[in-house]
């Protein structure tokens, strides 16, 4: 069934893109599948295999250390050595890939929400025949450089489905809340659901700083603003205290999404603080990229089983969409219990995760 279900999907011919299974579920899917595809592999003999994943988020933020958690459980099943590292800096990030490349990784996977740092350095690679995996951000500039896939979510798609779903409830006048300057991603969200609802104004806060504060300035310095949309767990809750704050005083409706998944948001969505999330499933973002690597590495173990030509098919040349799957009053009982069968225990493991010197 699983196998078919591939090669239905796999059958949409001209489309660039293979879209996954609806939020977590898609999760469930895919590791059933490649465990299965790795049972084939006989991974015994294996020759050794390393990946590199080189990324912008700050250390020890949730969503990117649940790609972490994705990256270090396909490592383990697939029996790849993987260094992980996530750091905002873009030069470091510069350095960390040309290091690995030096090093001889065969696969680096990378994040290009801030291109221009990091560009000339994976065409580099890509040059000398180094295997380039774009995950989370840079969809576009990734295949403008011809890396060989991408997972995540087209943020254009995104930012018009968010505004869609704004102006459905009748938003006229967006705020959209940044974390991060110089990201492409953020960007693309914010002027995309703007172009939707009509009016837009952008924030950049410091997330270290007084995000609510900012956020309360904003809304009360517009009486227009009827809607806010913040990108991660930390924003949004700073931007609903601050939502309630205003409320006391001011009896105009604010609507608030999020882009971000997790049992805070979800709680958040429960008790109509927040209209909706949006999910690009990071755990998937970090799972699939390890496991597709093991899985083309060894396709000619492959060649004519249903299953592991449909994986390849499925991925190769066009990249994967995991996202965005939205979340709302309506599905999110079905979404947490979803969650919670899919979570499995992920720990840092000293053994698949190399460091460079």
């Amino acid at each position: 069934m699983i196998a078919q279900w591939f090669a239905r999907v796999n059958g949409t011919g001209s489309r660039r893109f293979c879209v996954m299974f609806a939020l977590v579920s898609a999760a469930l899917i895919a590791s059933a599948c490649y465990e299965a595809a790795r049972e084939r592999l006989v991974l015994d003999d294996a020759a050794p295999m390393s990946v590199a994943i080189i990324v912008h988020g700050a250390p020890g933020d949730p969503f990117w250390e649940e790609v972490r958690a994705g990256a270090e459980d396909a490592a383990r099943t697939f029996d790849v050595n993987l260094f992980w590292r996530s750091t905002p800096d873009g030069s470091e990030r510069v350095r960390l890939i040309d290091e690995v490349v030096q090093q001889g990784f065969d696969v680096i996977v990378v994040s290009l929400s801030d291109p221009d740092p990091v560009a000339e350095v994976v065409s580099d690679a890509l040059l000398i025949g180094v295997t380039v995996y774009v995950i989370n951000a840079g969809d576009a500039i990734g295949s403008e450089l011809g890396v060989d896939s991408y997972f995540g979510q087209v943020e254009t798609v995104a930012g018009l489905a968010v505004g869609d779903r704004l102006t459905e409830v009748g938003a006229t006048h967006l705020l959209c809340v940044k974390h991060e300057e110089r990201n492409v991603a953020l960007d693309t969200r914010c002027s995309r659901a703007g172009q939707r609802v009509g009016a837009l104004t952008e924030l950049y806060v410091d997330p270290e700083g007084p995000v609510g504060e900012q956020v309360e300035a904003a809304i009360r310095a517009d009486s227009t603003i009827d809607a806010v949309l913040t990108m991660n767990t930390l924003l949004m809750s700073e931007a609903t205290d601050a939502i309630d704050r205003i409320r006391e005083t001011d009896t105009r409706s604010i609507v608030h999404a999020v882009f971000e998944l997790n049992d805070l948001v979800l709680d958040a969505i429960e008790n109509g603080t927040v209209l909706f999330a949006v999910d690009q499933q990071p755990y998937l973002q970090g799972y699939l990229p390890v496991a597709y690597s093991r899985l083309t590495q060894y396709s000619h173990r492959t060649q004519g089983d249903e299953l592991a030509d449909a994986l390849l098919q499925w991925i190769a040349g066009r990249g994967v969409l995991v996202g965005p799957g939205f979340v709302d009053q309506g599905n999110v009982d079905r979404v947490r219990s979803a969650t919670q069968r899919s979570q499995t225990p992920s720990g840092t493991d000293e053994q698949s995760t190399e460091e460079t010197e």
